[in-house]
């Protein structure tokens, strides 16, 4: 298996990808493909039908949608930690990670996933109130927030995680959006803020985390964090 990804900084899809390759326990290859580059738009016309990334090439095919790609996985390896073993769970589990998957449009363009940058404060006062006051931004936040509260008190007495001690696709579904509250200074309740530390700290999302930072230092940190 060969998966084609973008920029461990920002690529939120690619990150989720990813995240399910390594939860299947299969073997695959990577190669990165920044967007930004001269060649980039002929080399992604080369290999993704539909002009996105990632993009899993595995036995003929070219899976390009990453919760499609998780669901091939999925039954390349049933039993896996791509989701829950207990059908209801896995079944909320699928619902929470299609809610991600679907929605959140305005979370996602006034708060861009980078793993690098920080929000500055100046003058005491958070630079971030203007795009979190955009319509819409604190209305999704508030929703994944109820998700995160409504699945954890029903699947995740047991750890950390949406579902317990085992950190699944939902999860990773849902770990740039905790990379938002920190990247720009978000304020959440102490439980939502928790569950954001624990799937941050999780062991493959800090290795996808350090590749961000490898990358950095390769293209040059400041020219990083200025995007977008």
């Amino acid at each position: 298996m060969h998966l084609i990804i973008g920029g461990k900084w920002s690529s939120t899809w690619t990150m989720r990808g990813w995240l399910a390759c390594k939860l299947s326990g299969l073997d695959f290859s990577t190669e990165t493909l920044f967007l930004s580059r001269p060649d980039s738009k002929a080399r992604l016309a080369e290999v993704s039908p539909t002009g996105r990334i990632p993009v899993l090439i595995h036995d003929g095919m070219r899976i390009t949608d990453t919760l499609a790609i998780a669901e091939y996985l999925w039954e390349l390896a049933p039993g896996s930690d791509i989701w829950p073993a207990d059908r209801p769970a896995r079944t909320t589990a699928r619902m929470v990670a299609a809610e991600m998957h679907g929605h959140f449009a305005e979370v996602r363009a006034a708060l861009p996933m980078n793993l690098i940058k920080r929000w500055p404060i100046k003058d005491g006062v958070p630079s971030n109130v203007k795009l979190l006051d955009r319509p819409g931004v604190r209305d999704n936040i508030t929703r994944v927030e109820a998700i995160w509260r409504e699945t954890r008190r029903a699947w995740g007495a047991d750890g950390p995680y949406l579902f317990g001690e085992r950190f699944t696709f939902a999860d990773a579904m849902y770990a740039p959006m905790a990379s938002r509250l920190r990247t720009y200074s978000v304020d959440v309740a102490p439980d939502s803020q928790g569950y954001a530390d624990a799937c941050l700290g999780h062991p493959l999302v800090l290795e996808w985390i350090s590749g961000a930072e490898d990358q950095a230092r390769e293209i040059g940190r400041e020219a990083v964090a200025a995007w977008p």
